[in-house]
């Protein structure tokens, strides 16, 4: 399973680094055709692997420890991760999921395991709202 993991990361890094290096397609997920066209301190795939960490701290700390990873000593503020932030379509998203479970399935397809042939996908359903209809009530109780 470790090599499985390790190649689907190559491959969501890679999506990132043809993304960046490719401005048509980087075009496809900014709001803007000006959008990552200069040098910054926060550049698209920087910014793209800085969103994906999940930040545990506040946005200033954890900006300050991920310029200290990539030896650079001058951060970015944190208005400027948002301006920035704000250029990134949400698009880009989808298609690094896609991405990531595509590669999943490729890697590790005879490890997948199944419920009657079926994938199964679970959720905790207490944050979850539920469109109330009649039929939903029945079925779970209302």
């Amino acid at each position: 399973m470790f090599d499985v993991n390790v190649k689907i990361l190559s491959e969501l890094k890679n999506f990132i680094t043809v993304v960046s290096s490719n401005r048509e397609l980087l075009g496809k997920f900014c709001s803007s055709d000006k959008d990552f066209s200069r040098s910054r301190k926060l550049p698209f795939d920087k910014l793209a692997f800085f969103i994906i960490k999940l930040c545990k701290k506040t946005l200033s700390v954890e900006l300050e420890r991920y310029f200290e990873e990539l030896n650079n000593s001058m951060p970015c503020s944190a208005s400027a991760f948002t301006q920035q932030r704000c250029k990134l379509h949400f698009s880009f998203f989808y298609w690094w999921n896609a991405v990531l479970y595509r590669s999943y399935y490729f890697y590790s397809s005879n490890q997948v395991k199944r419920w009657n042939e079926y994938r199964l996908i679970a959720a905790d359903g207490s944050n979850i709202n539920v469109i109330n209809s009649a039929a939903l009530s029945k079925h779970f109780g209302g």
